[in-house]
């Protein structure tokens, strides 16, 4: 039975596919996530207790927006340049925008600590997306194009992400979560090893 507790794992187990679509899909994405969540935190009356952690990771954002909002206050260079900004690159604007991962950090964690979410599934998915990737770029060096027709560049190849030449970038993060999804999968097949040193090749 599809209900809001389903859409909320979809939406968080497809993150990594979010960055491969585009910013305004993932900045979308989390911002649909968010609301949900909370909606779902206060229908289900999920519990959370804070601990250190949770005071260090607000209390570093907190440093980091007043530290943000003050250099940009105060009289002189900085705040003559940016006056005239429009408000969507304000400094401040986009340090206050920022909070939202401060949020998803918690919201994360309630769901996680009340088995909404298994981070498995995330690490499975970020595998596949990498994978994909991985593969797609290879063949755009190969062929010239990648799958969608996306040309490469003289020195680069960008993938799936078009002109945007970040697939280095997003394989060396996501790589990171994909390669704990073995530790998921390891006991289901006698195959594992050759398939972790296929994908480590890729």
């Amino acid at each position: 039975k599809f209900n809001l507790i389903n859409l909320v794992e979809i939406l968080f187990y497809t993150f990594p596919l979010s960055f491969i679509v585009g910013n305004f899909m993932l900045s979308l994405h989390l911002m649909i996530f968010i609301i949900l969540s909370l909606f779902l935190i206060k229908k289900e009356r999920l519990s959370f207790k804070a601990n250190l952690s949770h005071w260090i990771i607000a209390t570093f954002f907190l440093y980091l927006f007043l530290s943000t909002t003050i250099q940009f206050q105060i009289p002189g260079f900085l705040n003559e340049k940016t006056r005239d900004w429009p408000i969507e690159s304000h400094p401040i604007f986009k340090s206050l925008i920022l909070i939202r991962y401060l949020i998803l950090i918690f919201i994360v964690n309630i769901l996680y600590e009340n088995k909404v979410i298994k981070l498995e599934k995330l690490f499975l998915f970020s595998l596949i997306c990498t994978s994909f990737v991985s593969i797609d770029v290879i063949f755009q060096y190969f062929n010239g194009e990648d799958i969608f027709g996306y040309k490469n560049a003289i020195d680069r190849n960008s993938g799936p992400f078009g002109d945007e030449l970040i697939a280095g970038s997003y394989l060396l993060k996501f790589s990171f979560f994909s390669f704990f999804s073995f530790l998921a999968v390891r006991e289901n097949s006698k195959y594992i090893n050759y398939f972790f040193i296929l994908i480590i090749a890729l």
